[in-house]
């Protein structure tokens, strides 16, 4: 979907020239500029208002391959201009090139980097080092090879380079998998400062389980990704990039080189580099021609750009190495194939947000709820702008109002702590009133006991549940809690013939098992599953009904279900078990009591707990699924007269013909499509060729 929406957005820059008369007087904008949604848990990339629109294209510097940019505070962008060889400075205010650093032993410069004393570092691949100059363009220093027993046999051939305030380097090297190279202010290697992870499927982990060491020899290493670049900010901040490393792509990274982004970040994979302007709000820019920019807590704010033109269109590139920030706000970039420089203005919606963002950091929450409001009046979806007004109002302790923002945001940590003082305050009001209603039940308690010492009121209590139990259906399904209190006489009565036990003779209460019992709770229980599916409490809910797929739901219940049934009861067939088909039909159902209740409990308390009291939730899940667990086992061995090591034997059976069952099913379902696939290709070549 996405995909098509960027491929919809370089159609209409396409247009928009063609047309250029016609949409001259709306916007100048080559590109949609994108925002997220969040929808159930999912995200989703939606048009919003332009963020920024093309403003400056400088196409007369001969440039050849640049594949790096940096800008100083006083606007002079430095530019590592690969294919010339050299390092090119160009005064965005004067709009003139100012200077250059060329010649050995300046080679093939990747990456450049200016600290605030204005020295020049340039990661140069061709000469293997790390080049240091002055502002004036003569060398101070050559950082070559580390020399170091512990820098090893890695390559050092730098692609880009960044350089904190105490003078350390941080170098990214071709190939190089151990991580960012960190340099002290000598050249000395001080080791690497952080590190992809590895990610290895679920095919490679069957490898590593099943294949010989010779076979494991055979395949390739699996290794982490590579960083692509890195930057450090004013406040000696270490960010980096990576490709294809999913959410990790984007990093802020604390002093021991660990992510700061705890959940990762949304956006492309493939970011060629990072930048941070002095508000702290982060710009990255993708090899498939897109800018991303994002808060300083890795929230995604929205992106811009195309995919590949093979047309001269402002904002539009072929390639997008490398973007920075000047102290305007605006943002330039490189196309890497074309050599040229483009530059993009921020608009008031941009700047609005930025305002706004600025305003929360600095505690004046007022003026950021005026400024996100202003936001929320141009796009009253943005998930952005309802998050900032949740966040504005909570610290301004209206909490109640933040809830429905932060509902409307999907943010369910905030809405949580905004929900516990809203709780908080209800349960003050509350509790005066709970206290004197459970006052009151214990009194009426004490006085029914006083009153009723001959148990009259409690025979009549008992007599009316036996009636219920002798319903027809109701004391059938009712029966089901009688079974979870003693599983073992239960299924012995179910065994023996579902025995209508009488409580003044046997005392073991009315009603019995039966199929038909067995199938509505059957139904209730897909029903209550469902009510546990989608109706929890915004903070437990993350999958609405719309997202479900029903069909697969309702499908995917009943045939485990079934499947458990025929497969247990024909393993117990083979191995002498006692039960027949309809009592191992009825075994399941009358083992769920513990679970649908469990199911209930949760779906009801989701509505008062926070996040804090999760682990209440996952306590009576837990408890609900062992109490049924142990249930249908109690049911196997008593049904059909087995032993416990027996039982254990027919359970694992069973979940064996269960899994083989499903391995049939998705072979003849592949096979029958590719049949039905022949059978269409025979027809369309008859109707073509023969007829």
């Amino acid at each position: 979907m996405r995909k098509i929406k960027h491929l919809i957005s370089l159609i209409s820059a396409v247009l928009l020239i063609v047309s250029a008369p016609a949409f001259a007087a709306y916007a100048s904008a080559t590109t949609y500029t994108y925002t997220l949604e969040v929808n159930s848990g999912e995200y989703d990339f939606v048009r919003t208002q332009d963020a920024y629109l093309p403003d400056k294209t400088v196409t007369d510097m001969g440039l050849s391959k640049p594949s790096d940019i940096f800008i100083t505070d006083d606007n002079v962008m430095y530019i590592a201009d690969t294919g010339n060889g050299r390092i090119l400075l160009y005064d965005i205010k004067r709009d003139r090139t100012v200077g250059e650093i060329k010649g050995a032993p300046l080679k093939t410069p990747m990456g450049v980097f200016v600290s605030g004393d204005g020295t020049v570092y340039v990661a140069d691949k061709g000469a293997k080092a790390i080049l240091k100059y002055k502002k004036d363009g003569s060398l101070l220093a050559k950082f070559e090879r580390p020399a170091e027993p512990s820098f090893s046999d890695t390559n050092f051939d730098p692609l880009k380079v960044a350089v904190d305030n105490a003078g350390n380097m941080y170098v990214i090297g071709e190939g190089v998998y151990n991580g960012i190279i960190q340099l002290a202010p000598t050249g000395e290697f001080l080791g690497y400062f952080a590190v992809n992870t590895t990610r290895i499927s679920f095919s490679q982990m069957l490898q590593k389980v099943l294949f010989t060491r010779d076979q494991l020899a055979n395949l390739s290493m699996t290794v982490p990704t590579t960083f692509s670049n890195v930057f450090v900010d004013d406040a000696g901040i270490v960010y980096s990039t990576s490709m294809n490393n999913e959410d990790n792509s984007l990093k802020k990274h604390n002093t021991s080189g660990g992510n700061m982004f705890k959940n990762g970040i949304v956006g492309w994979t493939d970011l060629t580099d990072v930048c941070v302007d002095k508000n702290g709000i982060i710009f990255a820019s993708s090899e498939r021609g897109y800018v991303q920019i994002y808060s300083k807590d890795g929230e995604f704010i929205f992106e811009f750009g195309s995919l590949e033109s093979g047309t001269d269109v402002a904002g539009i590139f072929t390639s997008l190495p490398t973007v920075a920030v000047d102290s305007n706000g605006f943002i330039w970039a490189a196309d890497g194939d074309k050599g040229y420089l483009q530059s993009f203005k921020p608009t008031d919606y941009a700047n609005t947000i930025y305002s706004a963002m600025g305003l929360y950091e600095k505690g004046r929450y007022e003026e950021s709820l005026e400024a996100w409001n202003e936001v929320l009046r141009l796009n009253q979806m943005s998930m952005l702008a309802h998050n900032g007004v949740g966040k504005a109002l909570f610290h301004a302790q209206r909490y109640e109002e933040s809830l429905e923002h932060f509902k409307v945001a999907e943010n369910r940590e905030y809405y949580s702590e905004a929900f516990w003082e809203v709780r908080n305050v209800k349960v003050q009001k509350t509790l005066p009133f709970v206290f004197f209603g459970v006052l009151i039940l214990i009194i009426a308690s004490v006085v029914i006991k006083k009153v009723d010492k001959k148990g009259v009121l409690r025979a009549k209590r008992t007599e009316l549940a036996d009636r219920l139990l002798d319903l027809p259906v109701l004391g059938e399904v009712l029966y089901m809690f009688r079974v979870s209190r003693h599983p073992n006489d239960r299924y012995y009565d179910i065994r023996v013939g579902n025995v209508k036990y009488s409580r003044k003779k046997k005392g073991y209460g009315h009603g019995r098992a039966t199929a038909a019992g067995a199938t509505v709770i059957y139904l209730l229980a897909f029903i209550v599953y469902m009510i546990y599916r989608t109706g929890k409490g915004f903070i437990y809910q993350f999958v609405s009904v719309e997202n479900m797929d029903i069909a697969g739901t309702v499908a995917g219940f009943f045939v485990l279900i079934s499947l458990f049934i025929i497969s247990n009861w024909l393993v117990t067939s083979i191995n002498d078990g006692d039960g027949n088909l309809k009592t191992v039909y009825m075994l399941p159902a009358y083992a769920l009591s513990p679970l649908m209740t469990g199911m209930i409990a949760i779906v009801v308390l989701s509505y008062a707990m926070t996040y804090n009291e999760s682990f209440i939730l996952t306590l009576i899940l837990i408890l609900s699924i062992v109490k049924t667990i142990v249930n249908l086992f109690c049911g196997l061995m008593n049904v059909h007269d087995y032993t416990f090591k027996e039982t254990v034997k027919s359970v694992v059976m069973t979940f064996f013909f269960m899994v083989v069952a499903m391995i049939i099913a998705l072979i003849l379902t592949i096979m029958f499509e590719q049949l039905l696939s022949f059978i269409i290709s025979v027809g369309r070549e008859l109707v073509l060729n023969v007829i």
